[in-house]
């Protein structure tokens, strides 16, 4: 029984292995899907894909921050917002006070040489051998000095001899940073350790700088309680005079930096525009003079946006009030905090003509000058060449009129032109002339006698420039001729493009345009067949051989051809689509070309590949079948 079924299954495999290729083909569409739905099966999303609604789109947060002025346009706090260095061999302040900490070197030469060095401690005390205690605190050097040598004189007598005298020097060896308290708008508020030859800005500095709220103008040392000064910086970085190096900081000192009390802004035509300092009783001018003063191009008038204050405010809806004044009230002007200083600029002024069209130099000119002024600066006239190319005989001027809806035109030969005068706003044009410009040529190239460009003249054809050519050379095919030209168009914006595009199909009697290049090709031997050919190339041309024997010679067709949509491109261009059974009916031409297309959506499923692979599964099957029975008997 067993033998009985393998011999079934062998012969059912064999069967189908060597089923036709028709009786596939005969299949009904309604068993191929059935075929298609028994083998396979849509995949299905896995968790994560089916939660995804794509046609729902999801929400996104959109953060929209408003402009805020930039750190650089509020003047003057870039100066103090750097790095600082210090060297230790700078020469010493002549006012610099000694004290806890402070290493100083002792130098004596004459009847006595010795060099020491002596920290000073936290008493303000030096220890001398044979002396005791010297008190140097709160000591410049030169009042240091006289110290030790009215100290030193007890054992070094030379030190006050005049004739075997003893010298004495003391220099400033290792020195201890101060401690100074920093207060108000300073970015790192606090005790800060500051180098001791450091004056108010560079104690600044090396705080960090001052905040944007902090004020530039009205900076207090305070010493022992009291304030000992108060530095005005505008004057160094504006005028570059130095008014704080002569307050010296000492250890202990604090520095504060009181909030601005008075801020406005200053725009337009201006050297300098930003956000400035005020002080009490500064108007309108020195906000200008901060700022660099005046651009060449700004109007006499400005605009103040005023803020009013809180006390004198009615309403919020009216809390800001435009003013203009001008320039010559300006230092009596005086501004609030959060003023907005506007200084326009002048607005232009027609002073000149225009001219446009055939002249050398385009453009703008004085409307002072006559019209042959004008004329002669724009060049051209006087050139006997370019003058060829000019309608002197009809320059034309446009000028405006307040008294009709279009404007008056004037109709002036060169002749005349310096006897008419030009108003600001006149428009001048200068026209070609076409006849004498026009020398439009056409090229022929390729396979004929004599290449070369040839004048264009009106009704000629392709013939025409072949026969200015000399004719077809012996290697020419007559009836692969390619015309190039270039094609205007213009796009959706209006813009006008030019692209060089071949003619399909062009004739003989086909008339070129100027700039035409008409190539001549040479007679060729061979047919090109390209697409979805095994070979795809060059096929040697017999007269008598039909579009399928070419297509063969290539290959044959690969799988998915569109058998049906197979065409000829003549080597002129021409489209030729295949006739009749195997393109029987189509003429293949020397030069042309064969194109065979393939399926861009061939069918997913192959029921040829699944029957031939399912026969031969089966057949294998039954194979293995036999070998076991065998063995069993």
């Amino acid at each position: 029984m067993v033998r009985k079924y393998i011999i079934f299954l062998s012969f059912i495999s064999i069967a189908y292995a060597q089923i036709s290729m028709s009786d596939i083909n005969k299949l009904s569409n309604s068993q191929l899907d059935l075929i298609r739905q028994e083998l396979s099966s849509k995949p299905a999303l896995s968790d994560t894909a089916s939660d995804i609604d794509i046609d729902k789109p999801s929400p996104a947060t959109i953060n929209i921050q408003s402009p805020s002025p930039s750190a650089s346009s509020y003047f003057g706090y870039n100066y103090l917002k750097r790095t600082i260095n210090f060297f230790d061999n700078i020469p010493t302040p002549p006012d610099f006070k000694l004290g806890p900490g402070d290493e100083i070197i002792l130098s004596l030469w004459g009847e006595t040489n010795s060099r020491e060095n002596f920290l000073i401690n936290k008493e303000g005390l030096i220890y001398y051998e044979n002396i005791g205690f010297i008190n140097l605190s709160n000591k410049n050097l030169k009042e240091a000095e006289a110290v030790l040598v009215e100290e030193l004189s007890r054992i070094y007598s030379t030190l006050k001899d005049k004739e075997n005298q003893t010298k004495l020097m003391l220099e400033l060896g290792k020195i201890k940073s101060i401690n100074v308290y920093f207060s108000g708008q300073i970015e790192r508020p606090g005790i800060n350790l500051i180098h001791p030859f450091s004056d108010v800005f560079s104690a600044i500095v090396q705080a960090g700088g001052v905040k944007q709220e902090g004020s530039l103008r009205q900076v207090q040392v305070i010493r022992n309680n009291k304030v000992i000064s108060t530095i005005d910086f505008y004057s160094f970085f504006i005028d570059g005079k130095n008014n704080f190096s002569s307050t010296r900081i000492l250890d202990g000192d604090v520095i504060h930096i009181p909030i601005v009390s008075k801020r406005a802004q200053i725009k337009g035509a201006i050297s300098n525009p930003g956000f400035f300092e005020l002080l009490d009783g500064e108007s309108l001018a020195d906000l200008i003079g901060y700022a660099g003063n005046l651009e060449a191009n700004a109007a006499s008038t400005i605009t103040l946006d005023r803020l009013v204050p809180l006390s004198e405010r009615l309403s919020d809806d009216n809390a800001r009030v435009s003013i203009v004044t001008n320039v010559a009230t300006a230092s009596n002007t005086k501004l609030n905090d959060g003023d907005i200083v506007d200084v326009r600029g002048i607005d232009d002024v027609i002073t000149k003509v225009q001219i446009l069209g055939r002249v050398k130099s385009p453009g703008s000119y004085s409307s002072t000058l006559t019209l042959k002024e004008v004329l002669d600066l724009a060049g051209g006239f006087n050139d006997p060449i370019f003058r060829e190319s000019i309608r002197d005989d009809e320059i034309v001027v446009i000028r405006k009129d307040a008294n009709q809806f279009y404007g008056l035109e004037f109709k002036i030969p060169y002749s005349e032109s310096n006897a008419f005068n030009l108003m600001p706003g006149d428009k001048i044009f200068v026209y070609e002339d076409s006849f004498y410009t026009n020398l439009f040529t056409v090229s022929v190239i390729g396979a004929v006698n004599k290449r070369g460009s040839f004048q264009l003249k009106s009704g000629m054809t392709i013939q025409d420039a072949i026969d200015l050519a000399e004719g077809f050379s012996p290697i020419a095919n007559e009836e692969a001729i390619t015309v190039t030209e270039t094609f205007s168009s213009v796009d959706d914006d209006g813009n006008m493009l030019e692209q060089r595009n071949t003619v399909n199909d062009a004739t003989l009697d086909f008339e070129p345009t100027n700039g035409s290049v008409i190539n001549v090709l040479p007679l060729e031997n061979v047919v090109n067949v390209e697409g979805n050919v095994y070979n795809p190339g060059l096929v040697t041309y017999k007269k008598a051989k039909t579009v399928n024997k070419y297509i063969n010679l290539a290959g044959g067709p690969k799988p998915n051809t569109l058998s049906t949509k197979i065409y000829v491109k003549r080597a002129n261009g021409r489209i030729k689509k295949v006739t009749f059974f195997q393109g029987i009916g189509t003429i293949v031409k020397p030069g042309d070309t064969i194109v065979v297309p393939v399926d861009p959506n061939p069918q997913d499923f192959d029921i040829t590949a699944f029957i031939s692979d399912l026969a031969a599964t089966l057949a294998n099957l039954a194979a293995i079948f036999l070998i076991i029975d065998n063995q069993n008997d």
